[in-house]
């Protein structure tokens, strides 16, 4: 089915995605000049996303997504104000329901039914609305543009996971539906039982906090701390993913962690002059 239809097709049944929420009458998604987008609670939503690299031979194996919010005053690169406004527990049902859609219909546009998995946020607030039977209705929505669970990787907070027995438990039910799953943001002091915590929860992809790529770049004193995290995270079979590998020198100073997967600006550019190279060469 072209993607024209299947775009026709959600709009016309935005009840899918949550019946009892208001916030659908204020949604619908978009195909122009050969870009997805949507509009949602008077804003402008353009979905993006940036290759994530395998870093034995830098080939891609994955898609992480990300949003940017456009309106007549600014650009931001965050869902933070559409949440800021769906207080309502249907509305941030749909809400979250909407935003990974809409980055699979980006998806579908850019690379086809077969390409590699997607990585897409699922929000602590979806995790609290939703009482059971997590990823059901994703499941179901998937099917209308022919992907699987399998193809997409749930990103969910890693602290959650560690702290709110309800996210434990909706973790597991996404794993149980074939999803993939990244806990993003472990910190650099996890306990044993933590990793553990997180495996039983379904977990297979985990990254460091956020401010790890700062301490990496900052030398050897944190290096440690920072290679204990990486020897913990592999030894007990997860998938380590540094993403943040944003300035030159940042592949050079992660590559000693033995990281599975790398990603960030730097990557970007990096496979945007392979493609030149290729192009000028021919």
């Amino acid at each position: 089915m072209p993607l024209t239809q299947v775009i026709d097709y959600f709009n016309a049944h935005l009840e899918a995605f949550n019946p009892q929420a208001s916030l659908r009458r204020h949604a619908r998604f978009l195909y122009e000049n050969g870009r997805v987008s949507a509009e949602l609670a008077g804003k402008r939503v353009q979905p993006g996303q940036q290759p994530i690299f395998e870093l034995a031979g830098l080939s891609a194996v994955a898609h992480d997504s990300h949003i940017q919010l456009l309106d007549q005053h600014s650009a931001q690169q965050t869902t933070d104000p559409l949440y800021f406004l769906s207080w309502d527990r249907e509305d941030v049902i749909f809400l979250d329901r909407f935003l990974r859609v809409l980055h699979a219909l980006h998806h579908l546009s850019r690379h086809g039914v077969d390409a590699a998995p997607l990585i897409v946020d699922v929000h602590w607030r979806h995790l609290q609305a939703v009482e059971a039977s997590h990823g059901t209705v994703f499941e179901a929505l998937l099917a209308r543009l022919g992907l699987y669970p399998r193809q997409v990787v749930l990103r969910l907070s890693a602290l959650r996971l560690l702290t709110d027995a309800h996210a434990h438990d909706a973790s597991r039910s996404f794993h149980a539906h074939g999803y993939h799953l990244l806990a993003h943001g472990v910190p650099l002091d996890t306990e044993p039982s933590a990793w553990r915590q997180l495996l039983d929860a379904g977990v297979e992809w985990v990254t460091p906090e956020p401010h790890a790529m700062s301490l990496a770049r900052q030398g050897r004193q944190h290096w440690a701390r920072l290679t204990q995290w990486n020897r913990e995270a592999h030894a007990i079979g997860l998938t380590v993913w540094w993403p943040m590998v944003d300035n030159p020198g940042d592949l050079g100073i992660v590559t000693p962690l033995e990281p599975t997967l790398v990603s960030g600006n730097l990557m970007g550019e990096m496979l945007d002059g392979g493609a030149s190279a290729v192009s000028q060469r021919a």
